[in-house]
């Protein structure tokens, strides 16, 4: 797909053109490559599109219902929010509120939307009144509150964007960021940060903003006469980093970064300049490549895979990670390594099977534009950073494609990197074992089962939000939904970790059951981590489930099975464990009196 069309022939009017042939489907997914691309404007127009567009093609899809509130006029955001997320894979269905109106919108509201977003502005906080700076940020603190409250008690997920200044006012920069409106916005914003509620994604506006210039992200004349402070750039920015929001809310942010070697790790090609001779660690460009790659190994520490895809003999491809010590990244970084002369579609392909993971955790970073556009011709899921040609730029191209955003990170991701190194050494004991039998009996694997609590909240939630293929419903429940469960009589809520002797996997499960009637325990939520697949451990976790409703005086457990294109595995899950259909509903019954403890390889802690 060629991006660089003259005007007459641009990406968003050959959508159009193809709508008008019918071909919807097709319109749709080249919209989705082709709106980072668009400037601020066709950004807008391809949200407008989509808005009509989208119910029309899915209709069976169910969309992400979002609400953004704001203290300024919010009108233009929605197109342009559904454009952003639609770029990111994902649908919604958005709507706003009334201008300035935002703690009366949400005590107005019955039913929960999936995900609020809230953006305060500075007229009150930076009002010309007699206030002190103390008193001024009490105040929104207080409004925030009363804001924040509503939103847990919709159980809704939250995009809280900051406060931010767009000049330093009369009193001048220097004086301006010692007491005046830089001073202000940037406590107000320190006080947000440390009240936010748990599991908030934070849309920085203040550092968004710098980014991009104040000039140009805002216009004095919008806001005088629509009180809609941005520029259209500013509006498309922001927009990004709200759709951004929702994904990490919804989905979590992407797990691996694949990345190209010659030219993109080092400069030169390795296979005519040997090891020593590519281009790394010295002044200029040699220091741009190597800064690159300690910015690549901080996001492993952070839980970050990194995986290798390049056209290379491998023996060449692997020699600079062992034999030249500018390199900041040696083999050991890498979850896989693909060096060869295959399609790189075909190598990610591959990588996706040997990580357990789908390509839309993928994100792909190639110096060369051809190799991109094939990747992002073949596999639309997965990421594709456009990549500058000077590797000084290539830290901020990484970033600015948000695609590793996160709204916290716990013990899980800062050992991800070390559990897909004992799952390597796995695989090679699988490939030495005479049976599956037997590769499972000498992993010697142990799981405990564990109450949910303060402790494990943030990696129970953090699996509810990531979780798709071993998952019976997919509900994507907020942290306040989740201790509502907790909270609720005889309820059968609890999460599972697992060992073997090559490692701790961490919490791999999470079982969220409440009451159905007196009788009855069902199970609203039942997830399970693909690195966790294929180990009996499901069997493990049924056993629990049977035991704690007869501790707790149930005679039945219903089960659901709501079907997702990537939940495909669980769809027999219930019958196998001996659940009937229920003739009345779509809903799945298990007399206990019936119910045998199943075989598992694994043992309790």
């Amino acid at each position: 797909m060629d991006l660089k069309r003259p005007p007459e022939n641009t990406p968003l009017n050959h959508c159009r053109q193809l709508r008008k042939d019918g071909r919807l489907d097709k319109a749709l997914a080249l919209l989705r490559q082709a709106i980072p691309f668009l400037n601020p404007n066709e950004v807008a127009q391809a949200g407008r599109m989509l808005l009509k567009d989208l119910p029309a093609s899915l209709p069976d899809a169910a969309p992400l219902e979002v609400f953004i509130l704001g203290q300024c006029t919010t009108s233009y955001l929605p197109p342009v929010v559904t454009a952003w997320a639609w770029a990111d894979g994902v649908r919604v269905s958005v709507r706003d509120g009334a201008h300035d109106q935002m703690l009366q919108e949400l005590m107005a509201l019955q039913t929960a939307p999936d995900v609020i977003m809230l953006l305060p502005w500075q007229q009150r906080l930076l009002a010309d009144d007699a206030r002190s700076t103390a008193q001024r940020i009490a105040d929104e603190m207080e409004f925030l509150h009363a804001v924040w409250n509503q939103v847990v008690r919709l159980k809704s997920k939250l995009v809280q964007v900051s406060y931010d200044w767009t000049s330093p006012g009369s009193a001048g920069y220097a004086l301006s960021a010692r007491d005046g409106s830089l001073a202000i916005v940037q406590q107000a914003n320190a006080a947000m940060r440390g009240a936010l509620p748990a599991s908030a994604f934070l849309v920085d506006l203040e550092s968004i903003s710098a980014m991009q210039g104040k000039l140009a992200f805002y216009d004095a004349r919008n806001y005088h006469w629509l009180k809609q402070p941005f520029s259209p750039l500013g509006l498309s920015v922001l927009a990004r980093h709200l759709a951004a929001g929702l994904r990490v809310l919804t989905r979590g942010r992407r797990k691996v970064l694949v990345l190209d070697l010659d030219n993109t790790l080092w400069g030169g090609v390795v296979g005519e300049t040997g090891p020593l001779g590519i281009v790394v660690g010295a002044e200029g460009e040699g220091e741009a490549y190597l800064a690159f790659q300690k910015h690549v190994r901080r996001l492993r520490e952070s839980g970050v895979l990194l995986a290798v895809c390049s056209k290379n003999n491998e023996a060449d491809a692997r020699e600079p990670f062992e034999k030249n010590e500018r390199m900041a990244l040696r083999l050991d970084d890498f979850a896989a390594f693909h060096a060869s002369w295959d399609t790189k579609p075909a190598r990610l392909r591959r990588m996706a099977d040997e990580l357990n993971l789908g390509l839309d955790s993928f994100v792909f970073f190639d110096d060369n534009p051809a190799e991109r556009a094939h990747v992002r011709a073949e596999l639309p899921e997965v990421t594709v950073v456009e990549v500058p040609l000077d590797p000084a730029h290539y830290i901020q191209a990484l970033e600015e494609s948000l695609a590793f955003e996160s709204n916290g990170l716990t013990e899980a991701d800062s050992q991800r990197a070390s559990q897909y190194a004992a799952e390597s050494q796995r695989r090679v004991s699988l490939s030495a074992a005479a049976s599956p039998e037997e590769y499972l009996a000498s992993l010697e694997m142990k799981a405990e089962v564990l109450e949910i609590n303060h402790s494990n909240m943030d990696r129970v939630v953090d699996l509810i939000t990531k979780t798709n293929q071993f998952n019976l419903t997919t509900r994507r429940h907020s942290r306040a939904a989740v201790e509502e469960m907790l909270a609720a009589k005889n309820n059968g809520c609890f999460a599972v970790s697992l060992a073997d002797k090559f490692g701790d996997y961490g919490i791999v499960s999470v079982v969220l059951a409440v009451a159905h009637d007196d009788t009855t325990l069902r199970l609203d939520t039942w997830l399970m981590s693909c690195r966790a697949m294929g180990r009996t451990l499901e069997h493990f976790v049924m056993n629990h489930i049977a035991a704690l409703a007869r501790k707790s005086g149930y005679s039945r457990v219903l089960g659901e099975y709501l079907p997702t294109p990537k939940n495909i595995p669980v769809q027999t899950l219930l019958p196998d464990f001996g659940f009937k259909p229920d003739e009345f509903s779509k809903l799945w019954i298990l007399p206990l009196t019936s119910f045998t403890e199943l075989t598992t390889q694994i043992r309790s802690h």
